[in-house]
Formats: C-alpha cells, sequence, structure tokens
C-alpha cells in the first residue's frame, strides 16, 4: 500500500466507505505512522470516504429497482427512515461516517433524494470531522509514548 501512496490511501478510504466492508482507519493511522503529512492524510482520506458514501447514495438515488436487486436485505431499514430522512437529512448526512448505519444512512438519502449538495457538505464535514479526531488522537497518543 505504501507503493501507492496517497493514491492508495484514496482507494482504501473510497471503498471502505461503499458498501464494501473495510476499515480506513487503520490505513490513515498507518500513513501517518509511515511519515505522511498529516494534512494530505486528512484530506485525501476526507475526499475518498466522501466519495464512497456518493457512490452509496448513487445507489439509492437510483431507486428501488436498482438497490433492490443487490441489497434486498437493506429495503425494511430504509424505508422506516422516510420521514426522518425529509427532517432531518443533515444530520442523517453528517452521521455518516458511523460504521455500518452510516451506509444504511447514505442510500436512504439517495432513495429519499435528499438535495445532492446537502448531502455533499454534510457527509464531507462528517467523515472530515473524524479523521480530524482520529489524527488528533494519534498525535497525542504518540507524544506520550
Amino acid at each position: 500500500m505504501e507503493n501507492l501512496g496517497l493514491f492508495g490511501l484514496f482507494l482504501i478510504c473510497t471503498l471502505a466507505s461503499s458498501l464494501y466492508p473495510l476499515g480506513s482507519e487503520a490505513f490513515v493511522i498507518a500513513f501517518l505512522a509511515f511519515d505522511y503529512m498529516w494534512f494530505w492524510v486528512w484530506i485525501v482520506a476526507t475526499l475518498g470516504n466522501t466519495l464512497g458514501a456518493l457512490s452509496t447514495y448513487a445507489i439509492g438515488y437510483a431507486g428501488d429497482s436498482l438497490y433492490l436487486k443487490y441489497f434486498k436485505n437493506t429495503h425494511q431499514k430504509i424505508h422506516r427512515y422516510a420521514n426522518k430522512i425529509q427532517k432531518r437529512g443533515s444530520l442523517y448526512a453528517f452521521l455518516s461516517f458511523l460504521p455500518i448505519l452510516g451506509d444504511v444512512f447514505a442510500l436512504a438519502l439517495g432513495v429519499y433524494r435528499y438535495p445532492v449538495l446537502k448531502t455533499i457538505v454534510f457527509i464531507t464535514l462528517g467523515k472530515g470531522m473524524r479523521y480530524l479526531i482520529l489524527i488528533y488522537l494519534y498525535h497525542q497518543y504518540t507524544q506520550i509514548f
């Protein structure tokens, strides 16, 4: 992964935020341990993770026929959130950084056609804040030890 550099981190973070289960946090920490500049790790991880979540949003946006074909088990979960998505879509977009549930939120935002620009902004804010906190905690830990 180190051979691919920040592009490799981007790919991992994109995959981790799509419907493919993968923990990008470990890779972010690894890149920090390899002495990559924290700012670039944060930017690349945030952009990659946002793109992955937007791919899930796009699957939902494509409609019932597409996501029912590939993700039958999520249909009932998504329809539980209909009213909540309409009222609090920004919060759900922000919380899309949560493991497993965040993917359902991103998919539901697409299904209910939550505005694209708001979705992009709040997903980016949530994912960026998560990585910023992770980077901060890593730096605090390395200063102690």
